[in-house]
């Protein structure tokens, strides 16, 4: 019975051998192409959507849908006049205290910060990056529009700022060149030694910068800042203590001499904890021996009457 079946097998195979390998060929090539196939990387679908209203840090409220349109026709109206060189027009866009403290209420002032960034006419593209205090807080970027400028061998680049939107009443103003804003603040120590005011604050997104004036009241040289101290000067704000950035000079002054100095600091405009106070830590004293060059600390300290600190609170 067993011979018979392999038989018939046997058989069959021969009579259908071709169509056989036919179909094992057909079979061998779908498995491979499944193969391939599963190996082959998955495409990636990219979100190319742009929200320019859509935060991008937390923020504690968002930008109404009813200013939305509001906002991109007021930018679009400060673009378009930057690129058609009509400055008084984009002037009167400000905010009154971006045109009296960041230009200094001068038209001639903003004409060349503009005139600088709308070098070439630009396009542009905004994004709502943080929204506190009074401000929606936008990121502008601008790159060279190459329709109306065509391609040149320059690197391709762009330019970015953070502009602040505020209403003033019914009205939407800007204020831009990263200026968030200007604060009288007339906040003071004294002793029997020194008076410090701390007069005025003017923000910008990235840095707070403070005007400062100092009496010396004694018959001695003083010094408060000449980079040779470690931590001569900080701004404290809870367990964060930071040291300026920069200084608009060495902080000296002759016996009875009152001078004003502006001390500029690295601090986000919307970081949620408030400067505390401001630390005069190495207010110097100096004796009749003091040349102003020595180089170190301790050579510095050595011809120090005395050497101690002052705080200035904010709140």
């Amino acid at each position: 019975m067993f011979t018979e079946w392999r038989l018939k097998i046997r058989n069959f195979f021969r009579k259908n051998r071709r169509t056989i390998v036919i179909v094992l060929i057909i079979w061998a090539i779908i498995i491979i192409i499944n193969i391939l196939l599963g190996l082959r990387p998955k495409q990636q679908t990219y979100n190319i959507t742009y929200s320019p209203h859509e935060v991008l840090l937390k923020s504690d409220f968002d930008v109404p849908e009813e200013l939305q349109t509001p906002i991109e026709d007021l930018i679009d109206d400060y673009v378009t006049k930057c690129n058609n060189k009509q400055y008084k027009e984009a002037f009167e866009l400000l905010t009154e205290d971006c045109r009296t403290n960041c230009f200094n209420s001068s038209l001639d002032d903003f004409t060349t910060y503009a005139s600088s960034v709308f070098e070439t006419p630009k396009r542009y593209s905004i994004q709502d990056y943080s929204n506190y205090g009074k401000y929606y807080i936008y990121n502008l970027k601008l790159i060279d529009d190459i329709i109306t400028t065509g391609l040149t061998d320059q690197e391709y680049a762009y330019y970015e700022e953070k502009i602040g939107i505020s209403r003033n009443g019914d009205k939407l103003e800007l204020s831009v060149n990263d200026y968030m804003g200007h604060e009288d603040l007339k906040r003071s120590g004294e002793d029997d030694n020194i008076k410090i005011r701390i007069e005025t604050l003017d923000e910008y997104y990235g840095t707070k910068i403070y005007t400062v004036k100092i009496t010396n009241k004694t018959e001695k040289d003083m010094v408060l800042y000449d980079g040779i101290m470690e931590n001569e000067i900080s701004i404290v704000s809870g367990d964060d203590s930071r040291i300026p950035s920069s200084i608009s000079s060495f902080i000296y002054l002759i016996p009875g001499e009152t001078r004003t100095f502006k001390l500029e600091f690295n601090k986000y405009y919307d970081e949620t904890n408030k400067i505390e106070k401001i630390g005069f830590n190495k207010i110097r004293i100096m004796n009749d021996d003091y040349t102003g060059k020595e180089k170190t600390e301790e050579e510095e300290a050595s011809k120090a009457e005395k050497v101690y600190g002052m705080e200035i609170p904010l709140q």
